[in-house]
């Protein structure tokens, strides 16, 4: 293989690893933003819970209980339903990095493999180039040589 053929495919390379790095720190990031907003909700499940026994605790009849724990649970649908919509943001932006990141991905691979099959024309034209020049060699080192013998 010649030196430029050997550079195409080392950069065709690079690039590929280059692109599935960005999606292992995308996959990490979404992951540590999801995971954040998981706990996030989990603590909130708690807190819920735990307004709910104060409620229990605090009322004096039902009504009062009821009246309090409706309370309490339509502050924690709003957060719960704000962090879904959250979650839904965040994955959103990891699609479409994602796509950018395969767009970007297929246009260096198209990229690369074209300039390769250039690469590889014009090596094998050269090395027919040689491969003819050293023929024609040695058949004019061989035509002197058959005519002495004749």
């Amino acid at each position: 293989m010649t030196n430029a053929v050997v550079d195409t495919l080392k950069d065709l390379n690079e690039k590929s690893v280059k692109s599935a790095k960005r999606v292992g720190e995308l996959n990490l990031k979404t992951f540590e933003e999801l995971a954040a907003k998981q706990t996030k909700l989990m603590n909130t499940c708690f807190e819920a819970g735990t307004k709910n026994f104060e409620a229990l605790t605090k009322a004096k009849n039902p009504q009062e209980f009821m009246s309090l724990q409706q309370e309490a649970l339509k502050g924690y649908g709003e957060q719960w339903l704000a962090s879904l919509r959250e979650s839904a943001d965040v994955l959103n932006a990891a699609r479409n990095e994602l796509l950018a990141i395969v767009e970007e991905a297929t246009k260096a691979a198209s990229e690369g493999t074209q300039k390769l099959a250039e690469v590889s024309k014009q090596a094998f034209n050269e090395n027919m180039e040689k491969a003819n020049e050293a023929m024609n060699k040695v058949v004019a080192s061989a035509a002197p040589a058959a005519s002495k013998k004749s």
